[in-house]
């Protein structure tokens, strides 16, 4: 499987943890506001064990909590 650079760290279960929440995540934002979280914009993932999450952080500043039931705060 081939990750975004900025994933190579993950696990291959993390990593489709990854693309499936970003997926809905992408989805329930407007096409204006889907232009600042591309999957491009994503610069840092970072594995939470004491959440049981990923932080995913994006270039605008802007992060989230990824969860393993594929929803995000």
């Amino acid at each position: 499987m081939s990750k975004l650079p900025v994933a190579k760290h993950l696990t291959n279960e993390e990593y489709k943890l990854l693309l499936e929440t970003y997926a809905r995540h992408n989805s329930a934002f407007g096409l204006e506001k889907r232009k600042d979280y591309t999957l491009s914009d994503i610069v840092k993932v970072e594995r939470n064990t004491e959440e049981n999450c990923l932080n995913v952080h994006y270039r605008n500043g802007d992060w989230w909590h990824y969860l393993p039931n594929r929803t995000w705060y």
